[in-house]
């Protein structure tokens, strides 16, 4: 509708359009500013449609727009040059006339030239993320420019050879066949433009007036072939009143988009509440539910470490009752009596040591990880490395030699979880190490506290593995698939010592070999601790 206002308006026009008005030049000036500044913010405001996830041909348009707005600097460069060397100067015939040419006609053609590339365009240029649109628009942006800096350098280099478009302030006939092609060439425009309007978006349907605006400019300058006249001012007023009419119906939709965002942001502040009030009570469940969840993983952890303490221990005294069953079945007729006895003593003490282990173990199934209960008495530092070597089988008992310490020593703790730390120890020292295991006792400097310590002369534990000697479930590797360590022995071995307000660690033995430190208080030994002790003989775990 208001494309046919102004082609109506400027028909009405034209039969007084060839009449004489004085020379303005604020209002020429104020129509370089205003149609400059028009045309280059509604580029901005397109621009800014396609970077939010507009169309390529909205791009498209906003380049035509920025080519208006930057024709229009060199254009008013010639006008001005014009005005100042006469109506009979290069630049008043050619200069001025020209570019103002290839102004009003290049919209037209520029629009029309968009309607046949963008559709053949990749349709993934339209889906890239913002950065890329970013340069995309850029690019664009120099496109352009690079084609109005190629306008202006052939309009002012091929001068002596363009045929002037005006003489003096009149039109030539060059000229009048110049303005009757930009009519031919802008309703054509008009019209492509004018039959794709309806799927077009709002923001591109405005193109139709500034279109409208050139083709009444077109016919206006044909009805008005001298400058200064009605027509030759109201062809720029159109422009200039159809510029600012598509710049504030962009303003108006970009409003109305704004107003649909902000209302839809407060729906989504109230939703973000309610997901937010959501979230908390979420969270406090999740926690507690972390927290119950912690509590089953330490129980389950636990009942693992049950059932692995009870693989453990349990092959050690099997492996003694199988080694005695073996050398009475194969050795009876060369063993003494007094081997026979000691041998069957020993299974005795096995299987008695089976069942203390057994009740033991029901105990530590009963307690919360971390709460082993210890029965600490006053033990003899000869007894417990007596009880160690008793133990043994015949032939581990050959390699291992001990030396008691301090005549009269004795610790502070429970014999069951003292023998079973250094039963631990002898063992893994046998099976590690294949010469001699010496087992000693030496009081610290102090005094307080006795060490017990088992030695061997094996290859040693691997300096990286050391840190994680006593973690649960860990064995290091040497060299051609040999181990060393217990996984879970030595895990246990420091839980009980530490039980016993007690402690252990490893040491290298130089040249070669291994050192385990068994540290446990001293306490004074009385008879009655040790009458107490004897009854408990053979119940150690190995």
């Amino acid at each position: 509708m208001y494309a046919v206002v102004v082609i109506t308006a400027a028909l009405i026009v034209v039969p007084v359009a060839d009449h004489r008005l004085p020379v303005l030049p604020n209002l020429i000036i104020v129509f370089f500013v205003l149609m400059a500044a028009a045309d280059l913010l509604t580029a901005h405001l397109l621009v800014q449609q396609f970077l939010a996830g507009g169309r390529l041909a909205t791009l498209a348009l906003s380049s035509t727009y920025l080519y208006s707005s930057m024709m229009m600097a060199p254009y008013a460069v010639a006008f001005i040059r014009m005005r100042r060397s006469g109506a009979s100067s290069t630049s008043a015939e050619i200069y001025a006339p020209w570019l103002f040419y290839a102004l009003a006609l290049g919209f037209p053609m520029l629009v029309a030239a968009q309607q046949r590339v963008v559709p053949v365009l990749p349709a993934r240029l339209s889906g890239q993320d913002r950065t890329r649109r970013r340069a995309n628009a850029a690019v664009a942006a120099a496109a352009v420019l690079a084609l109005v800096v190629a306008v202006t350098i052939l309009v002012v280099g091929a001068a002596q050879w363009l045929p002037p478009l005006y003489q003096g302030d009149t039109l030539t006939a060059a000229g009048e066949w110049a303005g009757w092609t930009a009519v031919l060439v802008t309703a054509v425009s008009l019209l492509a433009v004018s039959r794709d309007l309806p799927r077009r978006p709002p923001v591109e349907r405005w193109v139709v007036v500034a279109i409208s605006a050139s083709l009444a400019t077109a016919i206006l300058h044909l009805a008005a072939p001298h400058r200064y006249t009605l027509g030759w001012y109201a062809a720029r007023v159109g422009l200039l009143i159809s510029a600012g009419v598509v710049l504030l119906a962009l303003l108006a939709e970009t409003a109305s988009l704004y107003r649909q965002l902000s209302a839809a942001h407060q729906g989504l502040a109230a939703a973000h509440q309610d997901l937010d009030r959501a979230h908390r009570e979420l969270s406090r469940r999740a926690e507690r539910l972390t927290v119950a969840n912690l509590e089953l993983e330490a129980a389950s952890n636990w009942k693992s470490d049950i059932i692995a303490t009870l693989t453990h221990e349990i092959n050690q005294p099997l492996a003694v009752i199988l080694a005695c069953s073996e050398e009475l079945t194969h050795e009876w007729d060369t063993t003494t009596d007094y081997e026979r006895r000691a041998a069957v003593q020993a299974l005795g003490n096995r299987v008695t040591q089976l069942l203390d282990m057994a009740a033991h173990l029901l105990v530590l199934c009963r307690v919360e990880p971390g709460q082993i209960h210890t029965h600490p008495v006053a033990l003899p530092v000869q007894q417990a490395l007596t009880r160690v070597t008793d133990n043994l089988t015949k032939q581990a008992r050959k390699r291992v030699s001990a030396s008691y310490g301090p005549p009269g020593a004795a610790v502070w703790a429970d014999p069951v979880h003292t023998h079973e730390v250094l039963t631990n120890f002898v063992t893994n020292a046998v099976k590690y190490s294949p010469g001699g295991i010496h087992m000693s006792a030496s009081l610290d400097d102090m005094g307080n506290e006795v060490l017990f310590a088992v030695s061997d002369e094996g290859n040693g534990v691997p300096p990286d593995f050391v840190a994680h000697l006593f973690d649960r479930f860990t064995q290091a590797e040497q060299s051609g698939g040999a181990r060393t360590g217990a996984g879970f022995g030595l895990y246990l071995s420091k839980l009980l010592a530490e039980a016993n307000q007690g402690q252990v660690w490893y040491e290298d033995v130089v040249p070669h070999g291994s050192r385990f430190v068994l540290r446990l208080p001293r306490a004074q030994r009385s008879p009655q601790a040790a009458d107490s002790l004897d009854s408990v003989d053979g119940a150690a775990t190995a």
